[in-house]
């Protein structure tokens, strides 16, 4: 879930395409945005997110007992360093506190585990932790640049479709494909670059507690919203499992996107729009393959999205 990177991120004609948006790996860190008033469909006032009621998800499925409360919504990061939770019912974003963590440094990708916890990329490679209830920033032991690895996409995914076990799979946005970060110790591995359709080929990721790898490829800076995608991956291979297009999706110069009741939501905006430089939020449903906007001109720009394993993985009912 992250920001364009320095990669023109473009997908192949043939690529008919399957928790955060990019931004130039030398591009260095802004002042924030004044915010400029109250966004539509926005709590302003700092709020923790909401309990899920009687044990159940947006879904109607029952929530594992290993997951606490809020672990069903979907978090952002804005371009101004805000986490926000974000309810897929009725697409509104609840402000939660600040993730200033790097000294003004522009939060790159995020993602969230099981534990309701937020993991943050920032533009200097760093990663730090916060939480989804309150924000703030917790510094991780984690050394920027491991395997050349700078700036990287990220989503958890559980091992195994019955398993509460997760990975945290990262993408290098520089074009070196997949790998992990183990937590426990704070190392990066790499896989390996990306093959078949989805080859030389950057993305952001989210996963699924049933043991999925999704990565969004967006279109290049310059409008190229054709060559927009979801894949499903395969951590084994680096290859696409489900491919589909989003030609007329423009990803802009900001973009995250999250997996959630069985659809994906995704963030984008051009902050040179000078009309409507905010994020636009889009419901891509893969079962009827329908593309809905669910949330315009929400008065700030989402860079980092994440939705955590105990988020619902089918329809609501």
């Amino acid at each position: 879930m992250g920001r364009l990177t320095a990669t023109r991120l473009a997908l192949l004609a043939s690529l008919a395409v399957a928790a955060c948006g990019g931004r130039p790996a030398s591009q260095q860190a802004e002042p924030a945005d004044s915010g400029e008033g109250d966004a539509p469909g926005v709590e302003q006032e700092e709020a923790a997110a909401p309990t899920p009621e009687a044990g159940l998800v947006g879904d109607g499925s029952t929530v594992a007992v290993d997951c606490p409360a809020g672990t069903d919504l979907v978090y952002v990061a804005s371009e101004e360093r805000q986490l926000y939770s974000f309810d897929p019912v009725h697409a509104t974003f609840s402000l939660i506190g600040s993730v200033d963590c790097a000294n003004g440094i522009y939060v790159n990708s995020m993602a969230v585990d099981r534990q309701g916890n937020a993991w943050l990329n920032y533009g200097d490679g760093s990663l730090w932790e916060s939480s989804t209830q309150k924000g703030g920033c917790t510094s991780t032991t984690f050394l920027p640049s491991q395997s050349g690895v700078v700036l990287f996409g990220m989503g958890f995914s559980t091992k195994t479709p019955t398993s509460t076990d997760e990975t945290l799979f990262i993408d290098d946005l520089s074009g070196g494909g997949l790998g992990m970060i183990d937590l426990t110790t704070m190392q990066l591995e790499r896989f390996g670059p990306f093959t078949g359709a989805l080859a030389n080929r950057d993305c952001e990721l989210t996963g699924t507690g049933d043991g999925r790898l999704f990565g969004f490829f967006a279109g290049s800076f310059y409008d190229d919203a054709a060559s927009a995608a979801v894949a499903g991956i395969d951590p084994t291979s680096e290859a696409a499992t489900q491919q589909w297009p989003l030609s007329t999706l423009d990803t802009g110069s900001d973009w995250a996107f999250a997996f959630w009741g069985g659809d994906f939501y995704l963030f984008t905006a051009d902050k040179y729009d000078q009309t409507n430089p905010y994020t636009t939020v889009t419901r891509f449903r893969p079962s009827d393959g329908s593309v809905t906007t669910v949330a315009q001109n929400i008065g700030f720009r989402v860079v980092g999205a994440g939705s955590s394993t105990c988020a619902p993985t089918t329809p609501a009912q």
